[in-house]
């Protein structure tokens, strides 16, 4: 099961990789998703240092952050009323989300990937900043 768990996790993480849609000439080719987006990022680094990755790549990701926002917004949303039945149960959702995302952008994040103190609280908020507008709306 944590095997499952794990491996879902760096799916999700991977998830704008793959789906990255410009393209960028490696080997030769054209290429889009994972590839060109890895070619991107290797430019990024070595334009602005190691676990920086500039303003266009940082916007996509920031972009798949608030999907991802929206997207668990309404699924802790449907929980809660279909499996729970109560409107507590998405107030502990969110909340243990919000915890969980604290620990991720400041915590995993600068350890696997040396992502910058800057980097986590922008990716924290564009998280977070949905999930509270919606509680407190």
């Amino acid at each position: 099961m944590r095997r499952i768990l794990k491996n879902t996790y760096w799916f999700l993480v991977a998830l704008p990789d793959i789906f990255y849609p410009f393209a960028s000439k490696v080997d030769g080719e054209w290429v889009r998703g994972r590839r060109s987006y890895e070619r991107a990022a290797k430019r990024a680094f070595r334009k602005y240092g190691l676990g920086r990755i500039g303003y266009k790549l940082g916007l996509y990701r920031e972009v798949f952050h608030l999907i991802g926002s929206i997207l668990f917004i309404i699924f802790a949303t449907l929980v809660s009323k279909e499996l729970f039945g109560s409107d507590a149960a998405l107030y502990v959702l969110l909340g243990a989300a919000i915890v969980a995302l604290a620990f991720q952008e400041f915590y995993v994040h600068p350890k696997h990937f040396g992502q910058h103190a800057r980097k986590g609280i922008t990716d924290y908020l564009v998280w977070v900043v949905p999930m509270l507008v919606y509680i407190f709306r």
